[in-house]
């Protein structure tokens, strides 16, 4: 763990707050507790810079922090009080933003976005319908069998979103169908979960509430989160 060390550059409109350290310390850890409170993921992104000297080891608030007393008693503490700002100077991979414990931060959740597969790598099957609730997606899909159970794995081939309003993702199933020696048309529900893309598109766009338009094969559904 290394000491940060604050730019003394941070623009503040107003005088900082005066007061002696101990004072000072109680109150940036009340602020800070309050712009980072959340009680969903959606709410946390908005990244607190210049407070780590590691870029995904800034310490992050709600989008819809007012952050100008946090600065403040950063400049008010000059160097000389012990905020506890410390850090490990990387940059860890991140997945988007996690409300955890209550408390708005970076998610470094392994497993990362959904996997980079195609369906043209498995068996063959049909796209029959899309629904969405919530963070899970729910594809009806067909394909020969009845015999043996199937697999499927959501699949972002490109790991990209398309630019447009709102974005675009193009999603992939991937199916195995363990060598099913049977030849009924089975039709199935089959549930994904979003919160991979969801936490991609936060990392991608800053975090909070959005939405995008989900393609997988020739069928489309919004999401909105």
């Amino acid at each position: 763990m290394l000491p940060l060390l604050l730019l003394a550059c941070i623009f503040v409109e107003n005088p900082p707050p005066a007061g002696t350290c101990e004072e000072i310390q109680a109150d940036f850890a009340a602020e800070s507790a309050n712009i980072r409170s959340c009680s969903t993921d959606a709410e946390c992104g908005k990244v607190l810079e210049q407070t780590s000297c590691g870029c995904t080891r800034d310490l992050v608030a709600r989008v819809d922090a007012d952050t100008h007393d946090f600065y403040a008693l950063i400049q008010a503490a000059g160097g000389e009080c012990d905020l506890g700002l410390t850090s490990v100077c990387d940059c860890p991979q991140t997945y988007g933003f996690e409300c955890a414990d209550h408390v708005c931060n970076w998610d470094y959740a392994e497993g990362g976005w959904l996997p980079d597969c195609h369906a043209d790598h498995g068996d063959p099957y049909q796209v029959d319908g899309l629904a969405i609730l919530g963070d899970t997606l729910t594809v009806t899909l067909s394909a020969g069998g009845g015999c043996e159970t199937h697999d499927w794995v959501l699949c972002w081939p490109d790991g990209a979103f398309a630019e447009s309003d709102p974005v675009q993702a193009h999603l992939d199933v991937w199916h195995d169908n363990h060598d099913d020696p049977c030849d009924a048309w089975i039709s199935e529900d089959v549930p994904f979960d979003l919160a991979p893309l969801r936490n991609a598109w936060q990392a991608a766009y800053g975090g909070g509430h959005g939405s995008m338009l989900i393609w997988v094969g020739t069928r489309s559904v919004n999401y909105s989160f």
